[in-house]
């Protein structure tokens, strides 16, 4: 029973908030501004514009070539791409379903080749 009195007694304590909390978020009188700026400031973009040659080919070879790669050195199955420090790493499973982990370079020279 005291739990029911309880939950009437919020509901019934939510009711006048109500009014006022439709009024704020209608911005009507009484809301606090908004922050929308002047029609006559340029809004900037939220992030600087790339350039067209900017892609993939910003590492030298893309990821897709890197699988490629990792492939014909013996990668079967692909688990995840990553690129860290200048190189991108392949890791997946080889035909004994062995883990194999295959690193290629920017220029697509193989570097590692580690099977655990």
């Amino acid at each position: 029973m005291p739990t029911r009195r309880f939950v009437l007694i919020a509901c019934l304590g939510l009711v006048p908030t109500a009014p006022a909390l439709a009024q704020v978020l209608s911005g009507e009188i009484g809301a606090p501004p908004l922050d929308v700026p002047p029609p006559d400031v340029p809004t900037l973009p939220p992030y600087p514009p790339r350039s067209p040659e900017a892609g993939e080919d910003d590492y030298g070879i893309s990821r897709r070539e890197a699988v490629r790669i990792a492939r014909r050195n013996g990668v079967v199955d692909v688990e995840s791409v990553r690129r860290h420090r200048g190189v991108w790493i392949v890791s997946g499973t080889d035909d004994d379903d062995e883990d194999i982990r295959v690193v290629v370079n920017d220029e697509g020279d193989v570097v590692a080749v580690r099977r655990d």
